[in-house]
C-alpha cells in the first residue's frame, strides 16, 4: 500500500554511540518505513546527511565505515577514551604511560586553548564520505542542527553548503573550531538540541520518529575532579531536557549503548547492531503512529464514502 503521510526521522547526538543510527535506518528501510525527511544533530547529522544523499542504508553504513576507520580522526578522540577500553587493555607499561601523558596534554589544551584540533580533522573525513556538496543535491529533505554560542539559539542548516552545515552541527566545542557566520559562533547542537524532533516537523513531517542516544554511562561514575562533576551536571540537565523533547515525538527508538564510551569509534559495528535491535523493538509503536496519522488525515474520506454509498 502506498504511504500517504510523511515520516520524519530525528537523529540525536551521542558521539560514537550514535553510530547506532545506521542500524535504525537499516530496519526502517527493510520494513517499508524509510523516512521521507531527516533532521540530525552532531553525529546524527552525519548519519542523517549520508542517508539523505543516498536513500540507502547499506551505502550509508559503507561510507560511515570509512569515517570510523580514519586513523587521523581516531587520534583526535583516543585520549578521551579511558584506559582499559578496547585496545588500551593490551597496552604495556610504556604505552600506557604515553597514553596517560597524551590524555593529560589534551586536558591541559582543553582549558588553555579554544580548541584542541583543527577543522581539517573533521572536515577531511566529511569530504571523503559525502559526494554531494550542497543541500539541493540530496535525495531527501535534510536539516543539520547546531547552536549559536553567542545567542544560545538553534541554528538549522537546510540549504547552501552541505559540508559546512554538517561540520557546524558536529563541531564539538573545545575540540573543533566553531563556524563563524552572520555574527554567530556555531557549534555542535548536542547540548540543548540533542534530538531535533521539532525541526522534523518544521520540515513537513506528519509523524516524527525520534532516536535518542543515552548521555549516561551504565557504570557508576567517579568524581575525582571538579571538571568531572561539572560534566555530570551537564549530562543531568541534558537528560532531563531529552525526556521532555522525546515526549513530543510520535515514536521513540532508544538504542542500548550506554556501556560504550562516547569517544570510542572503534565499536561502530556493535553500535549499528544495537541500533537495529532497538528499532525492531520499536516497530509496533512506529506502525501504530503511522496508522493513527493516516486515519486522522484521511479517515474522513472513508466516512464520507460510507455515508453516500
Amino acid at each position: 500500500m502506498t504511504r500517504r503521510i510523511r515520516i520524519g526521522l530525528a537523529l540525536g547526538s551521542g558521539g560514537a554511540r550514535a553510530l547506532a543510527h545506521a542500524g535504525v535506518l537499516e530496519v526502517l528501510e527493510n520494513e517499508g518505513l524509510a523516512p521521507d525527511l531527516i533532521a540530525g544533530t552532531s553525529m546524527g547529522a552525519i548519519v542523517g546527511g549520508l542517508y539523505a544523499e543516498t536513500a540507502d542504508a547499506q551505502e550509508t553504513w559503507s561510507r560511515l565505515a570509512v569515517f570510523v576507520e580514519d586513523e587521523d580522526f581516531l587520534k583526535t578522540w583516543q585520549p578521551f577514551v579511558p584506559r582499559g577500553s578496547g585496545e588500551n587493555e593490551a597496552q604495556g607499561p610504556v604505552q600506557s604511560l604515553l597514553t596517560s601523558l597524551n590524555r593529560a596534554y589534551i586536558q591541559f589544551r582543553t582549558v588553555t586553548t579554544p580548541n584542541i584540533s583543527d577543522q581539517k580533522r573533521l572536515l577531511r573525513p566529511l569530504e571523503t564520505m559525502f559526494r554531494a556538496r550542497a543541500f539541493d543535491e540530496l535525495l531527501l529533505p535534510f536539516a543539520a542542527v547546531g547552536v549559536d554560542l553567542i545567542g544560545g539559539e538553534k541554528v538549522v542548516f537546510t540549504e547552501g553548503d552541505l559540508l559546512n552545515g554538517v561540520y557546524a552541527s558536529s563541531a564539538v566545542p573545545g575540540v573543533f573550531p566553531p563556524v563563524m557566520m552572520d555574527g554567530k559562533m556555531i557549534v555542535d547542537g548536542g547540548a540543548p538540541f540533542r534530538v531535533p524532533v521539532n525541526t522534523c516537523r518544521e520540515l513537513g513531517a506528519d509523524i516524527v520518529i525520534g532516536v535518542t542516544i543515552p548521555a549516561f554511562t551504565s557504570s557508576r561514575p567517579e568524581y575525582k575532579t571538579g571538571l568531572a562533576m561539572a560534566q555530570r551536571c551537564e549530562a543531568l540537565a541534558s537528560n532531563l531536557l531529552d525526556r521532555y523533547v522525546m515526549e513530543q515525538a510520535d515514536a521513540v527508538v532508544r538504542p542500548a549503548v550506554s556501556d560504550h564510551h562516547w569517544a570510542d569509534f572503534r565499536g561502530g559495528a556493535a553500535m549499528k547492531k544495537r541500533g537495529a535491535q532497538a528499532a525492531i523493538e520499536a516497530l509496533p509503536a512506529i506502525r501504530e503512529a503511522v496508522a493513527k496519522a493516516e486515519q486522522s488525515r484521511f479517515g474522513w474520506k472513508s466516512r464520507l464514502r460510507r455515508m453516500f454509498a
